[in-house]
């Protein structure tokens, strides 16, 4: 076996090390993903102090029903871990190293569609947990179908066009 190729395969590219220029679409994918953050903790707040003394679902069977509750304060501490993986996410776009492609990434091209796609993601996982967050508080499991849907559409078509963009 030839360890040197082996190592030399797995080590990244050289081309995560690029600067990208940030354009006015990045800015205002960025934009939007922030006015979902700030939608959420306000979304977040009102349902909180609406549900004071009560309990919100923390768990639903496929048939809809309640399996676990808990306190409001859930709502608070869910927020607070959404907003973690949103700012994790949207510090990846400005740093590809961390990024984790599905595609083997070569050209500039392709990094700059993973970087759209990271900011496209974060947009998605904004109104997701909106709507988690509705659903905890109505007990509605229906609302988180329709972005997890749009996060396993955009994952699909952004990893063809990375594919393309590489030949």
């Amino acid at each position: 076996m030839n360890w040197k190729r082996l190592f030399n395969e797995r080590r990244p590219s050289e081309i995560y090390n690029v600067r990208l220029p940030v354009t006015w679409t990045d800015r205002i994918l960025e934009f939007v993903a922030l006015l979902l953050l700030i939608a959420m903790w306000v979304v977040a707040a009102v349902l909180w102090r609406e549900a004071a003394g009560d309990e919100v679902a923390l768990h639903m069977n496929l048939a809809g029903e309640v399996d676990k509750v808990g306190d409001p304060i859930s709502l608070l501490i869910m927020t607070g871990c959404w907003t973690f993986v949103m700012l994790m996410l949207g510090f990846s776009a400005y740093r590809p190293r961390l990024m984790n492609p599905s595609t083997r990434i070569t050209t500039v091209k392709q990094l700059k569609l993973a970087v759209t796609q990271v900011r496209g993601m974060n947009i998605i996982l904004g109104i997701m947990g909106i709507c988690l967050l509705l659903s905890m508080a109505y007990e509605t499991p229906v609302w988180v179908i329709i972005p997890a849907g749009l996060l396993f559409i955009e994952v699909i078509v952004f990893s063809i066009l990375i594919r393309r963009a590489g030949k």
